[in-house]
């Protein structure tokens, strides 16, 4: 996790002293279809919930293949039972490398914190955690130079539940697949 961190604040200071600097902004929005992969889920609470993100970007060029885009977007997550609900604000920053001036392809960690999560769970069963981590893949395409299409995917790396309080132990990961929207100034 060190490394990984080191990794991307030393692709962040490079984009900064980078000499043919190119930036821009934008906003992105779409669909999630995400789960929490749990042994400790029961097989009649596993459908995966469909929800919203919906975030503002930035995108800088290192060079003229490889960019990075860190973002700060909301995120709908977890399983359709409604005591499996949560909500992030999520900060991933992706690595970009653009094989054309069309498509891309897609890497990069991700950090979460949750925002909310199902206020009436009154037996308890479930706690999530306060922070989520994953690691994300996808493929871009830009339609213009301002509109673009992202499909991707988040492997969640952390236990989302805090367990803590709770008379069981639960581990679960975070899955999503996340189709969006965005237009670049």
């Amino acid at each position: 996790m060190k490394k990984a961190l080191l990794l991307v604040i030393a692709l962040i200071s490079g984009v900064f002293i980078s000499e043919a600097q190119e930036s821009r902004y934008g906003i992105r929005v779409g669909a999630n279809l995400s789960s929490i992969s749990s042994d400790d889920i029961p097989e009649n609470l596993e459908d995966g919930r469909v929800g919203v993100v919906v975030g503002f970007l930035a995108d800088f060029a290192i060079n003229s293949k490889l960019r990075i885009q860190p973002e700060l977007q909301y995120s709908g997550q977890g399983n359709k039972d409604k005591d499996l609900r949560v909500n992030y604000i999520q900060l991933p920053v992706i690595l970009k490398y653009n094989f054309t001036n069309v498509f891309n392809v897609q890497l990069g960690p991700q950090a979460g914190i949750k925002i909310w999560e199902w206020e009436d769970n009154q037996n308890g069963n479930t706690d999530f955690g306060t922070f989520d981590f994953a690691a994300v893949a996808g493929i871009g395409v830009n339609i213009t130079d301002n509109f673009f299409v992202d499909l991707r995917y988040a492997f969640g790396l952390s236990n989302v539940f805090d367990d803590k309080d709770l008379i069981i132990d639960l581990d679960g990961k975070s899955r999503n697949i996340q189709l969006s929207v965005g237009y670049r100034l």
